[in-house]
């Protein structure tokens, strides 16, 4: 998210374009909670960026004072070693999980590569829809 430029932001979705793996360039829903969120910091960017203002470090990455606060919020709230920045994956989905959503669905969503036959080597993807209901059937108010 830290790297994610204003020009693959819409209203209703993220285009994941510098991921990794092929798997991870994708196509993410934004939840319909975050939406006002999304659209109020690509309103007030002024470095093209959708988090703006964060800086590079020396291996042209822009999340190391993100992660740095994360480390500084958790500890002060209590949390251990065990719980990390990548912590917020597993969460993500764990949710999913139990809001019932296939493996592909789940895979599509986190940018994981589908390792079957069927999925792997013939689908074109999910259509938009499916993903949009999916991912907003992830609800932390929960827990």
């Amino acid at each position: 998210m830290c790297g994610l430029k204003l020009a693959n932001v819409r209203t209703d979705r993220f285009e994941l374009v510098d991921a990794k793996t092929e798997a991870g360039w994708r196509t993410m829903p934004i939840h319909d909670h975050i939406k006002q969120t999304v659209a109020r910091l690509v309103d007030t960017s002024k470095d093209g960026y959708l988090l703006s203002g964060l800086t590079f470090n020396k291996f042209g990455d822009r999340s190391n004072a993100v992660g740095k606060r994360f480390g500084r919020l958790k500890k002060g709230l209590g949390y251990g070693p065990d719980h990390v920045f990548h912590s917020l994956r597993k969460g993500f989905a764990t949710q999913l999980e139990n809001a019932g959503q296939p493996l592909n669905v789940v895979a599509r969503l986190m940018g994981h590569a589908q390792d079957n036959q069927s999925f792997g080597n013939y689908s074109d993807g999910l259509v938009f829809e499916e993903l949009k209901l999916a991912i907003n059937r992830v609800d932390w108010s929960l827990h």
